[in-house]
């Protein structure tokens, strides 16, 4: 191994460090996607596509999303190795920090703008009691202690939502009732068929429901490489894959669903996306006590999505970067730079982010499962993922196909922005293949086929 492409937090993880159950994967699921990202975004969907055009994009978002998530996961599953030593293969030692700096784009930006809407919700409760407000103050206290939660590792966080988790639950479904009772409306007649402006297209509508779920469909072998599998290596694809396929389904798809559902009710119903104003507009100053705990629960929303959506995958980023950092450090280095860049400025354009921040991550999601299904097969030379000058070194660190493909399909993505994911999608999967099979493999042997594991005691 060279020092300078590892660190210890990046070495594949050994079957006694797989120490995530069913449920511990399940629950990570449904605290990333119980949050009021998925509330708001469902909610700034409408009156622009209308509600049942907004259930089809749903459907066809969390499918897609689903797929993709379960095919980039098998390389953690069966390899043990994160997304950002894989992207050594894909782009070079030194070229993985490319998309591993875009991958970060979307962490900062939602790590930074739920953290806001936690604080919202502590400095609504606070000034509820005492009369003390410090929206500044809240965000500062409210990211720090989710940085120190995600730094002990996913097992805390998964026990964290063991406990958070039915209380979202049951809060979302309070609040999703209550807007049908206090308007006198009916799901099927005033929510389903509500008149609609329909200037949204339907791809547009899907990436803005999938767009956040792109950037984990990318780091899905950060958390398949911690799942408790037996036999490993005796499974075919999938026999492997049917755990995080049925969690994923659980803790996304339905839970995810629900969510946007709401969202879409309280824009119609109320005219509001931001939580914290339908929360109040709903159950009124009268009722203290269901207020407190709908604040409370909406921080609890943001914190289980924070930790294991937000700010693992840049951690993991950061120490391929920079291995030196610690796991603690990186972790805060990327709390603190989610704060900074303060997105919560942005917030009436959380769809339009989405979709932006997928076309950016189209190509790399494409490039990582040609380069994993088409060029490799499913076969790895893992030990040279952790060698600075292995068969991934290409011209200086550097490989050409991965970039001249990546950045071609961010200029023609810019040109047709509703379709720029599925067009730059496609580009990464065809152009790097065939630049892989035309001007690189002939020049750089990847030798196809021959599995390598790293050392045992590496």
């Amino acid at each position: 191994m060279s020092s300078d492409v590892c660190n210890k937090d990046l070495l594949p993880t050994t079957p006694s460090g797989r120490t995530l159950s069913f449920l511990d994967f399940t629950l990570l699921w449904a605290g990333m996607t119980v949050n009021i990202a998925g509330f708001a975004i469902g909610a700034q969907l409408y009156p622009q596509l209308a509600p049942v055009s907004v259930l089809w994009a749903i459907l066809a978002a969390y499918m897609m999303v689903t797929a993709l998530l379960v095919l980039n996961g098998d390389m953690g599953i069966k390899y043990g190795v994160t997304f950002v030593v894989y992207m050594r293969a894909c782009y070079g030692y030194k070229g993985s920090w490319i998309p591993g700096l875009i991958r970060t784009i979307p962490c900062f930006f939602w790590f930074g703008f739920q953290t806001w809407v936690g604080a919202l919700a502590i400095d609504s409760v606070v000034s509820m009691f005492t009369g003390f407000t410090c929206l500044t103050l809240w965000i500062v206290l409210f990211g720090a202690l989710q940085v120190v939660n995600a730094v002990y590792g996913l097992k805390a966080m998964a026990k964290f939502d063991l406990v958070a988790i039915p209380m979202l639950a049951i809060v979302f479904i309070a609040i999703f009732l209550w807007l049908l009772k206090a308007n006198d409306a009916s799901f099927v007649a005033d929510i389903l068929y509500a008149p609609a402006e329909n200037t949204y297209s339907m791809a547009f509508a899907i990436m803005g429901i999938a767009g956040g779920w792109i950037t984990m469909a990318l780091n899905s072998p950060d958390l398949t490489r911690q799942l408790k599998i037996k036999d490993v290596e005796g499974q075919g694809f999938l026999a492997r894959n049917k755990i995080p396929f049925v969690g994923q389904f659980l803790g996304l798809v339905l839970a995810g669903a629900l969510i946007l559902l709401v969202g879409l009710t309280s824009s119609i119903l109320i005219g509001e996306w931001n939580p914290i104003d339908v929360v109040a507009k709903t159950f009124g100053p009268d009722k203290p006590v269901i207020l407190f705990i709908c604040f409370l629960t909406i921080t609890f929303a943001q914190w289980s999505t924070n930790t294991a959506a937000n700010l693992m995958p840049p951690t993991y980023i950061l120490l391929n970067s920079f291995p030196r950092l610690s796991y603690a450090q990186a972790t805060v280095i990327s709390g603190v730079v989610g704060l900074v860049i303060m997105p919560w400025n942005f917030c009436d354009y959380l769809v339009q982010f989405q979709v932006f921040s997928s076309s950016l991550l189209g190509p790399i999601c494409g490039i990582m499962l040609a380069d994993y299904y088409i060029i490799r097969k499913m076969v790895l030379n893992v030990e040279a993922l952790y060698q600075s000058n292995g068969q991934y070194t290409y011209a200086n660190g550097f490989n050409p196909a991965a970039i001249i493909t990546t950045f071609g399909a961010f200029i023609v993505g810019y040109f047709v922005p509703d379709y720029a994911f599925f067009v730059t999608f496609a580009i990464g999967v065809v152009g790097y293949v065939v630049l892989m099979r035309v001007m690189v493999m002939p020049k750089y042997d990847q030798h196809v086929g021959e599995e390598v594991l790293l050392p045992a005691g590496e």
